[in-house]
C-alpha cells in the first residue's frame, strides 16, 4: 500500500467564500473527508477544537488551520491537508483569514505538518501569495515546496 501525499491537488479549493469560521472548518473537513484522508467523525473534533480552544486554530499572516482534538486523531485515516483560499478572507478570531489549511494527523505527524506550513506562511509577503492565487497548481506548487 502506498503512502498518500499530505497534500494533492484535489485538496485545494480557491476563490471560496463563508459566513463564519465555524462554515470553513466544517468545508475543509469535508475536503479532507472526501479525499480519503479521514473519517466523517473528523470533522466533529475539529468542530470541537474550534469551539474550545479557537486560539489554535489561526497562526498569523491571515492563516487559519482548522484540525481536530488530540482524540479525534483515531479518526484520520492517513496524514494530509486541505487548502481554501477566501480572497474576501472570513473573521477568525478577531482577525481575517484568507488561506483555510485544514490538517488531519496522526499525533506523531501533526507538528511535522504544522512546521512544514509555518515555513511556508512565515513571511508576509509569502503568505499574501496564496491569498490572491488563483492557479491551483500554482498554490500546489508554493504549499508542496515544505510539505
Amino acid at each position: 500500500m502506498s503512502q498518500k501525499s499530505v497534500l494533492i491537488k484535489e485538496s485545494i479549493l480557491t476563490d471560496k467564500a463563508f459566513l463564519d469560521n465555524k462554515e470553513a472548518t466544517i468545508a475543509a473537513g469535508n475536503i479532507l473527508l472526501e479525499n480519503g484522508y479521514v473519517e466523517k467523525e473528523y470533522i466533529a473534533s475539529m468542530l470541537e477544537k474550534l469551539e474550545t480552544q479557537s486560539f489554535a486554530t489561526y497562526i498569523g499572516n491571515g492563516v487559519a488551520i482548522p484540525h481536530g482534538m488530540a482524540e479525534g486523531s483515531k479518526y484520520v485515516i492517513s496524514t494530509g491537508i486541505s487548502v481554501i483560499q477566501v480572497p474576501n478572507g472570513v473573521d477568525w478570531n478577531e482577525e481575517k483569514a484568507y488561506i483555510i489549511v485544514g490538517i488531519a494527523a496522526n499525533s506523531d505527524d501533526h507538528m511535522n505538518v504544522l512546521a512544514s506550513l509555518a515555513d511556508s506562511i512565515e513571511d508576509l509577503e509569502e503568505a499574501k501569495k496564496l491569498w490572491s492565487e488563483t492557479s491551483v497548481d500554482k498554490i500546489y506548487e508554493l504549499l508542496s515546496e515544505n510539505i
